[in-house]
């Protein structure tokens, strides 16, 4: 006579799928913030001029002391704050200079606005008017605005006015 009962002595047949679910939602937790980390580097919306730069990677760590702001404007001069976890359409540039003045006042951006980047990142085939109402709208809200571009678009050829689509003003009007 045994004080354990048969059923328990015997071996178990099957398997323990306990650490494979574990390991599995590891996987989907690392590939969701994979995922969400590759959104804030592309926005499919634009496509980048490029351009040749000769100091692309001299560019320190220190050099990156910033908090970083992205605005995107695509072919039709629509503008987006693009985040991590969405882009909010802007109507207007002046929707750009008040949001970052509410963000300011909030302490959301640094004391020193020098300290804040916002990077434009300009469609390639964006018209010049939204581009510079959203330059003016940041730097009058006190900010650096920086256009963000692709390097080597251009490598042999020199940059010349008829490349880019600028608008004429009417006959009669000027600048």
């Amino acid at each position: 006579m045994s004080f354990i009962p048969e059923e328990e002595l015997r071996p178990k047949l099957g398997i323990n799928f306990a650490p494979m679910i574990d390991f599995l939602f590891l996987m989907v937790v690392f590939f969701a913030c994979l995922a969400v980390s590759r959104i804030t580097t592309k926005d499919l919306d634009i496509s980048l001029v490029r351009i040749h730069d000769e100091n692309v990677g001299n560019a320190s760590n220190a050099d990156y002391d910033y908090r970083v702001v992205n605005i995107s404007i695509n072919e039709q001069g629509q503008y987006k704050w693009v985040t991590e976890i969405r882009d909010y359409p802007m109507n207007f540039a002046q929707d750009i200079a008040a949001e970052l003045h509410n963000q300011y006042k909030k302490g959301l951006l640094p004391e020193n606005k020098l300290k804040t980047q916002v990077l434009l990142k300009i469609d390639k085939s964006a018209k010049w008017d939204p581009i510079l109402q959203a330059i003016f709208a940041v730097r009058d809200a006190g900010f650096e605005v920086h256009p963000v571009y692709l390097p080597d678009q251009f490598p042999d050829a020199s940059l010349h006015l008829m490349d880019f689509k600028i608008e004429q003003p009417p006959h009669g009007d000027s600048l």
